[in-house]
């Protein structure tokens, strides 16, 4: 009996542990889905305040770019051949004023007639506002 109670508790405390969210992370989901917003709009204007103004991104097969206005530039020059992103968080690591947040992306990649699926990962290193917003300081992707 006591086996049974023992384990009924372990699992009552994982469930209570799952059900309970964790703040940083609804933030983070909440900007990826901004970002995504952003991006599936077209609104490369939202882009502008996710981002510090010495934001640096660092793109595959480009180079980098920097300053949020710039960040925004690169983005809008893509126009809308960039189509259903979505982000799917990965991990929040928690540093101080700093989070380092890893997430997976899929979308569509459109050409003309042409679409092919795209999947990769980001990295994004946001920094802590004294005003409590997360603004994007280094921003990292890659693609499979």
């Amino acid at each position: 009996m006591s086996k049974s109670l023992s384990l009924l508790l372990v699992l009552l405390f994982v469930t209570i542990g799952h059900a309970r969210a964790d703040p940083l992370n609804e933030d983070m989901t909440k900007l990826n889905a901004q970002w995504d917003a952003a991006i599936n709009d077209p609104n490369f204007d939202a882009l502008l305040p996710m981002y510090a103004t010495d934001a640096s991104l660092i793109p595959p097969g480009a180079p980098p770019v920097s300053g949020a206005t710039a960040i925004r530039d690169f983005f809008a020059k893509r126009g809308t051949s960039v189509r259903n992103h979505k982000l799917e968080l990965v991990e929040v690591l928690p540093m101080g004023n700093y989070a380092y947040v890893t997430s997976r992306f899929k979308a569509s990649l459109v050409k003309g007639e042409e679409t092919t699926k795209l999947s990769g990962s980001t990295v994004k290193l946001y920094e802590h506002q004294s005003n409590g917003e997360w603004k994007v300081k280094s921003h990292i992707f890659v693609r499979e």
